[in-house]
């Protein structure tokens, strides 16, 4: 041990290596305390590149307001509904909705404002989006301008019309009891009049709740 004293007091430039990687490990050990048990168990499974990139992210965040982190989930929840829909149903942005209907831009955005077409907006962009499950023959099917007039629906409440087509992507069980389960979107069963009224219930109950 002594001659180990020695030779650090002999080697300054030793001694100062060993404290400062003390002072990182300290350092580092302060970082590791302010992170979640998520971001910890997740850098753990990771590379050791991938892991301390993630660890490092830690105090960008710590940093933020919670305004700002509050903003960031926000666009980051938007991003995921949008996500969620387009996996779910085909959505044509306004210019294929127009040559579908052979109709100008103009004519398209007055159809969606009467409540004669369902559009899904992107409230990350604002852009409106249209499902391809309301067109039959290069028309509206007759069912839309009905379901959005009886449920009262305002075409210019976008929250409103976000889920409406959120409730008609989602998945239902018609079936008698008894019978074999019949799951299916419900936008498979605007055509079924029964199923349109369980629908439309479903869906002021789901709203009411949700406000």
């Amino acid at each position: 041990m002594t001659t180990t004293a020695a030779h650090k007091a002999t080697h300054p430039a030793f001694a100062c290596l060993e404290a400062a990687k003390a002072a990182l490990r300290q350092r580092f050990e302060e970082h590791l305390a302010r992170a979640s048990k998520a971001v910890v168990l997740n850098a753990v499974a990771l590379a050791d590149e991938q892991a301390f990139a993630a660890l490092a992210r830690v105090d960008v965040e710590t940093k933020r307001s919670v305004a700002t982190r509050n903003q960031e989930a926000m666009a980051k929840m938007k991003a995921r509904a949008f996500e969620r829909v387009i996996s779910r149903c085909e959505l044509l942005d306004a210019r294929t909705a127009c040559e579908i209907l052979g109709i100008s831009k103009q004519a398209l955005s007055q159809k969606t404002k009467a409540g004669k077409l369902l559009a899904y907006t992107n409230t990350g962009n604002r852009r409106k989006y249209y499902p391809s499950f309301q067109f039959a023959e290069n028309k509206p099917r007759p069912f839309v301008d009905g379901l959005i007039q009886s449920l009262e629906v305002d075409p210019a409440d976008t929250e409103a019309m976000n889920f409406l087509v959120q409730h008609l992507i989602g998945n239902m069980d018609y079936s008698e009891p008894g019978e074999p389960s019949n799951v299916l979107p419900r936008f498979h069963l605007l055509d079924n009049t029964a199923a349109v009224e369980v629908i439309k219930r479903d869906f002021l109950n789901a709203f009411e709740a949700g406000q």
